[in-house]
């Protein structure tokens, strides 16, 4: 399939200092666009500057943030610009002044609206016929009674946005669910909610949309991820599941959607994939479907570019995989030796073979990273 051509070759990529950016990164350079990453890591200027020119910003935080990205826009005067997490999404939707380039991806007030709010989302997901767990708002801790005779125990206690499981804690008495209760009003931007806990297995499905069309998949069960249940994966296996991918075209289709998202359900015991969040931009373990030959970030930076687009690549079922960076770091000890005597030889094995050897540079940026994080 083909797009239009659009004659954009200028890339800004904004994050905060993401382990998967380098991915896309290498990818927009080799479909031929001149990219600057402005992040809060310390720039790379041996492996990562291999694909894109970096500058190191302020924190989010901060009340230099804003002023120094206008003035890095300024300078580059990017065709677009990609802010790469849901924080920085949100802060770019509600410049005042606006954003004086174009953002990608380019999105209408309700599509920001659902993607902002779980809440949102999943009255969205049920109008579509996702299947999605029962939840109920909790407006104050005397509801948390009700929620708990409603939904038993476990329960899951969810603020309104968040990535990466910050805004969610599984808890196991009223004790604890009052404790998350008074944590999430503290983070989330809206009252969190009180949601049934569901039994099961941890799928992820993402890929490459264009208004809502899936270009590209790649789906993955979660064997190991940290903290557990609700953190980052460290340890996935490559999925088919027709089910899953019928939902996820779905809501997809539904919300118009163009770019790198993914979506997070639970395979239930009874077999059902019931919808979790959806993350509008590049997935944590994005790097598993590049290995996995998927080309995910390859097949946006075509999009992006207007370029033809191949029908979708088949990828192998059931293959395992690390995430290097995430997994060391869910077994980092004090020293790297240490760590290294923690791990199995099949861990250390699983790390090397991860590598995106490939290409020699993104190699070294991902080695860089990882003694870094040591």
């Amino acid at each position: 399939m083909s797009h239009q051509r659009r004659q954009v070759r200028r890339v800004m990529l904004i994050d905060l200092n993401w382990r998967h950016t380098g991915y896309l990164a290498a990818a927009l350079h080799e479909a031929g666009f001149a990219t600057l990453l402005v992040s809060t890591g310390q720039p790379d200027r041996i492996g990562l500057g291999q694909y894109c020119r970096q500058i190191n910003s302020p924190y989010r935080a901060s009340p230099q943030y804003v002023p120094f990205i206008r003035a890095q826009i300024a300078d580059f005067r990017p065709d677009w610009i990609i802010p790469l997490c849901e924080p920085l999404l949100e802060l770019f939707w509600t410049l005042d002044p606006p954003c004086p380039a174009p953002l990608y991806p380019p999105t209408e007030t309700w599509q920001r609206d659902i993607v902002l709010d779980r809440r949102r989302l999943y009255d969205f997901a049920t109008a579509a016929g996702i299947p999605i767990a029962p939840w109920q708002p909790i407006n104050e801790l005397s509801a948390l009674d009700l929620a708990i005779s409603r939904f038993g125990l476990p329960l899951v206690i969810r603020g309104t946005s968040g990535f990466s499981g910050d805004q969610v804690r599984i808890v196991e008495s009223l004790t604890h669910a009052r404790t998350a209760f008074e944590e999430m009003k503290r983070i989330s931007p809206h009252p969190p909610f009180a949601q049934a806990f569901v039994r099961g297995e941890r799928q992820l499905i993402g890929g490459v949309f264009f208004n809502g069309e899936m270009i590209r998949l790649f789906a993955q069960e979660v064997i190991e991820g940290y903290p557990p249940q609700t953190g980052p994966s460290i340890r996935v296996r490559s999925l088919h599941d027709h089910k899953l991918e019928c939902h996820t075209r779905t809501l997809f289709r539904a919300l118009r959607w163009s770019g790198i998202a993914s979506a997070d359900f639970i395979h239930d015991e009874t077999g059902n994939s019931v919808l979790m969040e959806v993350n509008p931009r590049p997935w944590g373990s994005i790097e598993v479907a590049e290995r996995n030959g998927a080309e995910i970030c390859r097949t946006f930076a075509r999009m992006l570019a207007g370029e033809p687009i191949d029908p979708q690549i088949p990828y192998e079922n059931g293959v395992e995989c690390l995430v290097p960076e995430a997994f060391l770091l869910a077994y980092r000890q004090p020293g790297i030796w240490s760590t290294l005597r923690k791990l199995e030889p099949g861990d250390l094995w699983g790390c090397a073979s991860a590598l995106p050897w490939s290409r020699p540079r993104l190699t070294l940026h991902v080695l860089r990273r990882l003694y870094r994080a040591w």
